[in-house]
């Protein structure tokens, strides 16, 4: 037995440890890897050596959760650690993050030089600002931007590869791994580019490749293209990091390309504004609104009869109102620039821009105002916060490597343990669960953001379910749930369960309450279903946000998106939620779902 226990301890992917008086036991090999160490038990000295800071070990020696380096030298390395203290003893468990930190440099990286990028006057500067950084930060000195030029893709800046590569046009209709990630405008990785029948040597000696076609929204400019010298070689962060700047990359060209097609031809200026896809506008020195083309009218939801005349003040934010004043103040030093601004659509909503300005003068060289593109971003802001979001919550939970972890944990659980290897199993096993819940939760919120197959969903019944799940739960807490089946059908998905399975969860685990309560009443449009309990209310500090991201009561150990969830499905079926006081004292959530898919 003492075999299998040893056997799953050591293929553990996480160092452990016992601090025991002052021995210091390394119980497994990941742990004695960490240390450099082929010794199962070392001396204090070698051990807080390797910790290094203080705050490292106040932080082991109280059991608290941290984030440290250990180690020195060439082989220092990130680690999360997690520990209890009982009975005198600590039991320790190191996790490597090194990989993690360094993604999260990486992406703090990307928007500096995304900042930059969207204040560059010229595409020269622009693709400098986009080589340099895929060299000096991500450590690939193999790259290179092409554009379109009619019917081909022109290398037009590179690094590392062959000159007269550099100088060759691919036809669109031929092959390279630039040529397919254009033409069907989504990034292409090749692992193996001697295994590809699409690639054609840009690079002497490379073996992987990337190409992200640079485009903005619909519209294709090109293709940045990074190549290596080894063998699957380009990580998954890193193409994620590259998706990213090329965004970025996109945008702003989208703007660049507007302000030089202006240049390129005064005369056919009126048609350019005036057809333009992009919003034109146009400001006195006072902010005084001169000009603005019919997309801009469009934009903000109003007649361009409504708009001429007034002062940009009534269509944006008192913030950002005085950020356009401090911009005016540098158009008098005839400064250019792109940045990120907000407007206020007519029916409230904030519109993401880019705004890419410019001073303009009278004939004899005074300063009158600015002119000025504006790019509505707002879709592709929303669609970032969400990935962010998703990155966020998963960079430091990887689902598979959880799944390993817990089989390994459930062979230990099934051997005969002492005391103090059950709390160190118990608590890893825990800590696991938890990770795997954070991301089924994720999961759970994508299906309801993004487009899924609807089908008849029996809405009553799965309360029933719902319901019939928790009541063990519910009478452990000495509650009871009082339901009457309602017939009821809707258009829905899979994860429409969720909406009560959160509901009626938080109300057994905190609102203290001896009563839950659930109706559901049937109208020609509608359902409604009311979830009410008698027990202490949600605290008044989180009361306003409570559907928001990550806002949870004191007392929770949960992630805090359960609510933030259920707001996120509801809405994704045309629906409404609300809250407000239980008839009981409690809480109530009345929640409005529609027969059929708006």
């Amino acid at each position: 037995m003492s075999d299998v226990v040893n056997e799953c301890t050591e293929n553990l992917p996480a160092g452990l440890f016992v601090i025991r008086g002052k021995d210091i036991f390394l119980l497994n090999e990941h742990m004695r890897k960490l240390l450099g160490s082929r010794e199962e038990k070392i001396s204090e000295e070698e051990f807080w050596d390797f910790v290094g800071s203080k705050e490292a070990k106040e932080k082991i020696l109280s059991g608290s959760s941290a984030r440290f380096r250990v180690g020195g030298g060439g082989r220092a390395e990130w680690v999360e650690y997690r520990g209890t203290v009982k009975d005198g003893k600590i039991f320790g468990c190191l996790i490597e993050v090194t990989s993690h930190v360094l993604f999260d440099k990486k992406m703090a990286a990307v928007e500096k030089v995304s900042r930059e990028m969207k204040v560059a006057s010229s595409r020269d500067e622009l693709y400098s600002l986009a080589m340099d950084f895929t060299k000096d930060v991500l450590g690939y000195k193999n790259c290179a931007i092409l554009e379109r030029e009619e019917n081909c893709l022109k290398v037009v800046r590179e690094r590392g590869y062959d000159k007269k590569a550099s100088l060759m046009e691919i036809p669109l209709d031929g092959k390279g791994v630039t040529v397919y990630a254009f033409n069907r405008n989504e990034a292409r990785y090749v692992p193996d580019v001697l295994k590809a029948e699409e690639y054609i040597e840009g690079v002497p000696g490379a073996r992987c490749e990337y190409a992200v076609p640079i485009a903005f929204r619909e519209e294709k400019y090109g293709v940045f293209d990074v190549q290596n010298d080894e063998i699957d070689s380009i990580t998954y962060s890193d193409r994620i990091l590259f998706n990213t700047l090329v965004s970025e990359m996109a945008t702003v060209l989208k703007g660049l390309q507007t302000l030089e097609k202006l240049k390129e031809s005064e005369a056919n200026y009126r048609i350019l504004v005036e057809t333009a896809k992009e919003g034109i506008i146009k400001l006195d020195t006072e902010e005084n609104i001169l000009f603005v083309n019919q997309s801009l009218s469009n934009l903000l939801g109003y007649k361009t009869e409504e708009i001429i005349g007034k002062n940009l003040r009534s269509f944006t934010t008192e913030e950002q109102f005085r950020i356009f004043t401090e911009k005016t103040e540098l158009r008098r030093d005839g400064v250019k620039d792109s940045y990120e601004a907000v407007f206020i659509h007519k029916n409230g909503k904030v519109l993401n821009t880019i705004v890419s300005a410019a001073p303009f003068y009278s004939p004899d060289g005074k300063f009158e105002g600015t002119f000025a593109i504006v790019t509505d971003i707002t879709e592709i802001k929303e669609a970032e916060e969400k990935a962010e979001f998703y990155h966020s919550l998963l960079r430091h939970d990887i689902g598979n490597k959880n799944q390993i972890i817990m089989g390994y944990l459930e062979l230990l659980m099934e051997t005969e343990l002492d005391e103090e290897q059950k709390e160190l199993v118990e608590m890893a096993y825990s800590a696991i669960t938890s990770s795997n819940e954070l991301i089924k939760k994720v999961k759970e919120m994508q299906i309801a953001t993004e487009e899924s197959e609807y089908f008849q969903v029996d809405l009553g019944g799965e309360i029933k379910r719902t319901i019939d799940e928790f009541s063990n739960e519910a009478e452990k807490k000495g509650m009871e749930i009082h339901y009457q089946p309602v017939k009821s059908v809707i258009e829905g998905n899979e994860v429409v369960r969720e909406i009560f399975a959160n509901i009626i969860g938080n109300a057994i685990a905190h609102s203290g309450g001896k009563n839950i309560y659930v109706d559901l009443k049937n109208d020609e449009k509608y359902v409604t279903i009311c979830v009410e309990d008698d027990g202490n209310g949600i605290p008044p500090h989180i009361k306003n946000k409570i559907f928001d991201k990550k806002v949870k009561g004191e007392e929770s150990n949960g992630s805090g998106l359960g609510l933030y969830l259920v707001k996120t499905i509801v809405e994704s079926y045309g629906g409404e939620i609300r809250m407000g006081q239980g008839r009981k004292g409690g809480t109530r959530f009345e929640i409005m779902l529609p027969r059929r898919r708006r």
